[in-house]
Order: structure tokens, then sequence, then C-alpha cells
């Protein structure tokens, strides 16, 4: 939680925190309040006699933040003749924190806006309009138009629409975000299936993040709808390693559903024109089925997706479960399906093959499912539909192949005991129901294009706490999901590790009953991306776990270099068919455990970090002119030091930040200057891939990746004036302290 406090007292305040500060201007007759830092946040205001109780003035709202000249500021009201005692700003969780209903205001000029809006639903063109947020945001050049296809024919006068901030200046934001959805809930008459439906998909695989808003439009009140992330770049980058991958998405072509039916097979009738199944290498054929939304490079972005349908649906069995992993990330997919199924989503891959987005990551080289439509969720005729409805139809292959591999098909089962027990459970859903309805029936109740009576509302409400629990309950005990898995506990935790040194890695693992233990499995992966690599793990006390029989069991996971962050889980299998699996963490790879591997400590090395200088306004230039900040180091050594492959870094989680280019020398006794400009390309001169920062850091100097990155030398400093440098001294060779500022040269 971030908090800002400030002590209110008549006249004027400022007080500081990391994210903003906070100016308070007092008065018997008027106080004011506003927050300037970030435009990505807004602040509740809170309030406390004693700074013990804290009272949340919700009646006012959130309030944003922004620089000092655009910052809005909200009016307190009169507090009074005696001192108003405490006041503090607490972040909210964002512009979809879904403990609050948002009024978004939309101020349209055009006389046949609504024509327009609807125009804009088929021709992609946007209405321009005004927009406001009740926490002080306003912008202009924002544009609008409606969306959605069931939802737009079944909304009424109620349209969804989508709002695209950044449509005339691109440099435009609203709370950090670019575009989102208002939807209208269509088919939904308790407008809270897609919030809860996402808000527990997001635990598990890439989804939009969503909350509940008031819409209102030239100020008339146009009912409560749900705020829905947009999938674009904000979303991806919240996910993924970058957001340069293609984004693709799966459209209803046919219309609608196969139903697969409760059995798990049959459904003739399901299209898999847009379920990744295989029509050839002919790439027209795959046009029509799957909408490109952004590609670096179309030709390529076709090319991959055929790739990617072809190793799935073509790949012999005995060689699937490798080979798809280089082109889908199959625990995601997995995720995926679970959700989708446990909620029974009508606008689903399992229903429709289609009306569900995918990402390729091009750090992985793999696809990734993000759900696209949640409002057709807790459909009432699927609480009894089977937790592997799909898994032997060939127009489904994303199911049909994967849970076709029995290790896939257990892990997918495992998963869905995971969402049973964690998130769909009736004892937590139907908290969230009533926390969610107890939000927002304000709201709907004031809400007169909502097109059905509140009491038809409450009817929902008690419908869909029925379904939960009979969803629930139907599942628990069908047969896919009665074989129990092994127990998995005591899972190491190393925290962090040496470069250059192995980890072992232990897990206690006892069978049930009587049915033993097939094999345990040590996933990991050492990269932000891709698929992880495993090690089957032993109970034979080799890895220092004790003794073998003891059920601890155990393995050694490679040495790696410095800065690598290790990401890892463990696996157990049930030796009784059909072979039940359990994870530590639950998640798997949604949320793994993980440790980084540091530098490991050095003997005394020639080289040394000597003097520094981290805001360098009239001091020295590099061979550019610039004056940037710089590092120098000295080789205190009687023989010339080769530096190729060391590496500088401000970031002790990550020490191999900036190597030395080949055939750097520093002579013995010998000085040399780093350039910290992040100008790497510039030549002459050394140019570090990274500043100093003036309010302070820490500076490394690390061996090479052939030495596993021993830490030669790091300095820690703190705020530094403007032409301050800062070093060794003769007389305190072990300390920094300020120095005239000597670089090149021996210090006196």
């Amino acid at each position: 939680m971030s908090v800002v406090v400030a002590v209110a007292i008549w006249g004027s305040l400022r007080a500081a925190a990391a994210d903003a500060r906070v100016a308070l201007d007092l008065a018997p007759a008027e106080a004011v309040i506003q927050f300037v830092g970030s435009p990505r946040h807004d602040w509740w205001i809170e309030r406390s006699p004693d700074l013990v109780h804290w009272e949340r003035w919700t009646a006012l709202g959130p309030l944003m933040s922004d620089d000092a000249a655009r910052a809005p500021v909200r009016r307190l009201g009169p507090l009074g003749e005696r001192v108003a005692g405490y006041f503090r700003g607490v972040r909210t969780e964002g512009f979809y924190d879904s403990s609050l209903i948002r009024n978004v205001h939309l101020q349209f000029t055009q006389p046949d806006w609504q024509a327009r809006l609807t125009s804009g639903r088929t021709t992609g063109s946007n209405v321009l309009c005004g927009l406001e947020l009740d926490n002080g945001a306003a912008l202009g050049g924002v544009g609008a138009r409606y969306r959605g296809n069931s939802s737009f024919q079944l909304g009424g006068a109620k349209k969804s629409v989508n709002v695209q901030v950044d449509f005339t200046n691109a440099t435009s934001r609203l709370l950090g975000y670019e575009t989102f959805n208002l939807n209208n809930a269509a088919g939904d008459r308790t407008l809270l299936r897609e919030v809860i439906y996402f808000n527990v998909m997001r635990r598990y695989a890439p989804c939009p993040q969503t909350s509940l808003v008031r819409l209102h439009i030239n100020g008339e009140y146009w009912g409560l709808y749900s705020l829905i992330q947009q999938f674009d770049g904000d979303l991806v980058k919240e996910w993924f390693p970058s957001s340069s991958g293609d984004r693709w998405r799966a459209p209803n072509i046919g219309g609608g559903g196969g139903r697969p039916g409760g059995g798990g097979g049959g459904g003739g009738l399901a299209s898999g024109a847009s379920a990744l199944s295989w029509l050839g290498t002919d790439i027209a054929r795959y046009r029509n089925n799957y909408e490109l939304k952004k590609a670096s490079d179309e030709t390529n972005a076709w090319t991959r997706l055929v790739h990617a349908i072809d190793v799935l649906n073509n790949t012999p069995e005995a060689l699937r479960r490798d080979a798809v992993e280089d082109v889908l990330a199959v625990d995601s997919w997995l995720w995926f399906l679970v959700i989708e199924n446990i909620f029974a989503d009508d606008d689903s891959y399992w229903n429709k093959g289609a009306d569900y987005a995918f990402y390729f990551e091009p750090e992985s080289g793999r696809m990734h499912p993000v759900e696209h439509d949640g409002n057709e969720s807790f459909v009432a005729r699927d609480v009894s539909l089977s937790p592997v409805a799909g898994a032997t139809l060939s127009t489904r292959p994303v199911i049909s192949k994967l849970l076709a591999i029995p290790e896939l098909r257990q892990r997918y089962l495992a998963h869905m005991r995971t969402v049973l027990s964690e998130a769909f459970r009736p004892e937590v859903l139907h908290l969230e129901v009533d926390r969610l309805s107890a939000l927002s029936v304000e709201a709907l109740a004031a809400d007169t294009r909502r097109g059905f009576l509140m009491a038809t509302y409450t009817n929902e409400l008690r419908a869909l706490k029925t379904f939960i629990s009979n969803r629930h309950q139907f599942l628990t005990r069908h047969a896919e999901l009665r074989p129990v898995p092994p127990s998995l506990t005591a899972v190491t935790e190393p925290g962090s590790a040496d470069a250059g040194s192995p980890v072992g890695v232990t897990a206690t693992v006892r069978g049930h009953e009587e049915e033993g233990v097939d094999s345990v499995w040590l996933w990991y992966r050492t990269t932000p991306a891709g698929r992880y690599m495993r090690l089957q793990m032993f109970d034979d006390g080799a890895h220092g776990d004790g003794e073998a029989g003891d059920a601890v069991h155990g393995a050694q996971l490679p040495a790696q270099l410095a800065g690598v962050t290790v990401r890892y889980y463990v696996e157990a299998r049930s030796a009784a068919a059909p072979g039940a699996a359990v994870f530590i963490p639950a998640a798997a790879e949604a949320g793994p455990l993980s440790f980084r591997v540091r530098p490991r400590e050095a003997n005394e090395s020639p080289v040394i970090i000597n003097e520094l200088m981290a805001s360098n306004q009239s001091s020295i230039r590099d061979p550019q002119g610039q004056r940037d900040d710089w590092i120098e180091l000295f080789n205190r050594s009687e023989a010339a030091v080769d530096l190729s492959g060391m590496f500088l870094s401000d970031r002790p989680d990550n020490p191999r930040k900036w190597s030395f280019p080949p055939g750097t020398m520093i002579p013995a006794g010998g000085y040399l200057l780093v350039w910290a400009d992040e100008d790497v390309d510039d030549f002459p001169g050394l140019h570090a891939g990274f500043k100093l920062s003036a309010d302070g850091e820490q500076v490394l100097l690390v061996d090479t990746d052939a030495r596993f990155n021993a830490l030669l030398d790091s300095v820690t400093f703190g705020p530094l004036g403007p032409d301050v440098a800062i070093g060794r001294t003769t007389e305190f060779p072990d300390r920094f302290l300020p120095v005239p500022p000597t670089p090149g040269a021996p210090n006196p």
C-alpha cells in the first residue's frame, strides 16, 4: 500500500512519499488538497484524529495525481475552528480498481453522435469527444464508437462503447491507459458475471482487468457498465516481456457454437475454422478465420500461425508433448481451458472454437491465450458440463490434442482442482457476489436503460449463487477429478544462489494411502520467457535430502550466471492409474517459485572502482563534447589487466548490465574512465549502458561469465550534488569521500 501523510495545521503544508507529494492548504472556512506525482495514479483521501484510526472519505472519491501545473484540486470543505487532525493519501489499485465504481463522463458535440457511434462499430471510425473522470482527470481529443455483436443487438438503447484516449494525441493516457471498453453486459441481469470471471482468470492466465463504472453521456446518466481492459499493447506489457509480438483474435465467424456436450465428445455441428484447426499449408485458407490485430511483419505473422497449427495438429502423439511446447505456451493454455470450462463460458474456445484471443511472444516463439469476452459465463444449462468437454472433438484440437497426452490431461485436471479449491468455491464466490452487489446495486437501480426490473435482478443474483454451488458440487464429485494425487510438501526455497554453483531443491512426497508415487519432477526456466525444462527428482539421498526411502526427493539445478532469475516448481504424479498430479506452487507456471543468482564473492581484485561523479554539470566533457556521468577504475597491481567481458552495473539485480568490449586493457598502476551515459555506440571512449543517479545508488564491477561473475568491487553512495566527485583517498582507501575530480590521473 502506497501512502503519503500530511499533518493538518492552518496554512500550507507539503509532504512527500515515493509515489507522490501531497499539497494541503487549510483554513477554517475551506481546505484544499492536491496530489503531485505520476498521472498513472490516483489516491483516496483519509483523515485521522490520532494517526491510528483512519477514515476514508469515499463520498469525495479518489483524486488523481499529475505534475504541479495539471494536478487537480479537491475542496474538502470547512473543517471547523480547531486543528483538523491528520490527512493522508492511499493509492488506489488503479483505473480498474474493483473496490470502487468510477463515474465516466463522455461529452459529444455532434447532434447525430449516436448515429456516428453506430456507424463506427462497423467502419472502425471514431467519434470525437471529451472525457472526464470523477478523480479530476479531463481529456479532450478522445475517440469513441459502439462495439460488440450480440451485445449490440441485445442491449437495447444501452450499447457497449470502445473509448480511445489517444485518438488525436498519441501521448494521451488515462491513468496510464490509452484504450478501454465499456460493456453493457447484455444478457447478464446482474452485470457481475464478467467482472467475477475475469478477476479469477487473471490469477492463472492472461486476461483483461475489469471493474464497474457509471457512464454519463452529455450530462445524462446512461447506466451501470462493466469497464474492460482493451487487448492492446498496455495489456500485453502487463503479462509479457514486451508488446512487440503479434496480437490475434479468433472471431466467431460461424455464428454459434457446436456445444461439445456433457460427455466431452460428439458435437459434430461445432465449427473448428477459428479453433487452430489444420486447413492445409495455404495461408489464404486461414485469413478469413483469424483477425490479425497487430504485427510488425504481417507475412511472417501468418507463417508463424500456420506453423503453430501444423505442429499442434500433425505432430505424432509420441513426439507432440515436446514439439507443441515450442509453439504453444502449454501450461497457460491449460489454465485458460480449465477456467473457461469451470465458469461455463459460452463465448469460449470449448463451445464456439472462437471468441478468444492469443498473442505470439517473440521472446519465446510461442502463442499464449488471452481471454476476450466473459459476459456469457455462468450459463445455467451448462451446470453439468463435463470437465473434459471437447476432449474427443477433432474440431477443438487445443483440447483434444493436448488432453490426449496423459501427462497433460493430469496437469489439466490438477489445475482444475486448484481453481475449485482456491477460487471457485461457493464460500468465496458468494461473498464476492455480495460485495459487488452491495457496491453496485444503487447505481443499477438508477439505471433507466437496464431493461429489466430490480426484482429480476434479485432473482438473478440468487440464480448466480445457485449455479456456483451446483457447478462446484458437480465438478468435485466428477469421476475425472476424484483420483487423489500424492501429498507434496516442504519444497526448498533457496532465496538466492552464488553464480557458478548448482542449487539443490528437495521436496517431501508421499503417495495417497497405498497408491505410491510414480515420479517427481523439478521444472525450471532461466529466462524471462520460454518453455520450462525438467529434471527428475529422486528419493535416494544423493542430493542432500537425507537417506533413501525417507520420502524426500531431490535434484540439482545447474549453475547459472549472476543476475539470472531461476523460476521453478515441482510436480508429483501418483503411481495409481490414471496418474493424478499435484504441483507446488499449485499455480505451476502461472506463479512459480524463484530465486536470483548473485555474484559470488571474489578474492582481492587488482582493479577497483576509484572515483565517480553522478551529476556532471560543469566538469570534464566526454570525447563527443557532452558532460556525462563518469566512473573511474584503477589498476592497483603491477601488471596490465584485460577487462574484456567484465561488467559494470548500477543494478545489483542485474550485475551483468554493461560489458567491457574486447581488447579493453588497463595498464599496471593505471586509470580508466568510463562514461555512464547510455550512449553505448559512441566512439571514441567507453560508454556504459546506464547513467548514474544523483539521488544515490550502487555501482558494481563484476568478473566475466567464464569466471562466473565474481563481484570484484562495489560502491554504494547517497545523494550527490552537481559536480561532486567521490572516491578513494590515500588516507582512507576503503571509503568513498568527496574528492577533487581528477579522472585519468592518480589521486593525491
